[in-house]
């Protein structure tokens, strides 16, 4: 009994893992964003926009990463679960999954560096260019759409900042309102 139990269980930081990750993708996925900003509304830009909310608790978490470490891993294992479990709902086999979670993995990674870059130098020409390339990719950005995008991430990330670590170790998670 207790090997099922342990077999059917999530650990404490998977169980908050996916409490935070329901957040951001519910997040994720405002119309606003898609409708108002122009963000393509595809599995790729989906992607884009749960990357860039996963970016902003990341680096939130990394602030504490000695307590965080476990949590951030779990995370980031959830939502590439996620991505796994999308794409063979669309149909696309083994050998086609693994090749495109290998580069989205990548891109990811690329995502992280730049918005941590335009965030941490607080460089809005550097976060507005890695957004242009990356979340704009298959729709042409505007400025007036950039700038609102820029906008919201350092607002998010401001507010992540003075939140509390405990309540994210918690499963604590909000955002303020997409941009309109």
């Amino acid at each position: 009994m207790k090997l099922l139990k342990k077999i059917f269980s999530f650990s404490k930081e998977k169980e908050t893992a996916h409490k935070l990750y329901r957040v951001i993708v519910e997040q994720a996925r405002e119309v606003a964003f898609y409708r108002d900003l122009g963000v393509a509304d595809t599995f790729d830009g989906r992607f884009d926009m749960i990357t860039l909310h996963m970016v902003l608790v990341m680096r939130r978490m990394k602030n504490d990463v000695d307590q965080t470490r476990e949590l951030s891993q779990a995370l980031f294992d959830f939502m590439f679960d996620d991505f796994d479990m999308n794409l063979r709902e669309q149909g696309i086999g083994d050998m086609g999954v693994l090749a495109r979670i290998k580069n989205l993995a990548k891109a990811f990674y690329g995502r992280l560096e730049a918005y941590d870059a335009g965030l941490s130098q607080q460089d809005d020409a550097v976060l507005s260019a890695a957004l242009e390339r990356n979340l704009y990719m298959e729709n042409e950005a505007t400025e007036a759409n950039l700038a609102t995008i820029v906008s919201y991430m350092k607002r998010e990330s401001d507010r992540l900042e003075k939140m509390d670590i405990s309540q994210i170790m918690e499963g604590v998670l909000s955002f303020g309102p997409a941009p309109q």
